[in-house]
């Protein structure tokens, strides 16, 4: 059984390091980035990540065996799911910050 909750635990702080790595990369390029094309490219990396994601659920690669496209497909969805996270958490700071300077 604790096998079970150690996985939990380091699933949580993976999860927890995507979220915070976009949080960090997408202020970065908010503050950084002169073009507003530039400032959007986490948000590019996410949309063509759930764009593969698909293409993997739908099969469009082949099929194997247990269908593990469907799986690996589940799996990159849950990763975009905490990158979602910290992109709106990213979004929520900076127009905080923005809102701040004016």
């Amino acid at each position: 059984m604790e096998g079970i909750a150690v996985m939990n635990y380091r699933t949580i702080i993976l999860l927890g390091a995507i979220s915070i790595f976009f949080l960090v990369i997408q202020l970065l390029f908010f503050f950084k980035a002169e073009r507003t094309v530039i400032k959007y490219v986490p948000v590019y990396i996410i949309i063509l990540a759930f764009l593969f994601s698909m293409l993997l659920y739908f099969g469009v690669f082949g099929t194997g065996f247990l269908s593990a496209e469907r799986i690996f497909a589940s799996l990159v969805g849950v990763g975009i799911g905490a990158a979602l996270v910290g992109e709106a958490l990213a979004w929520i700071v900076y127009k905080i910050l923005k809102g701040r300077r004016l």
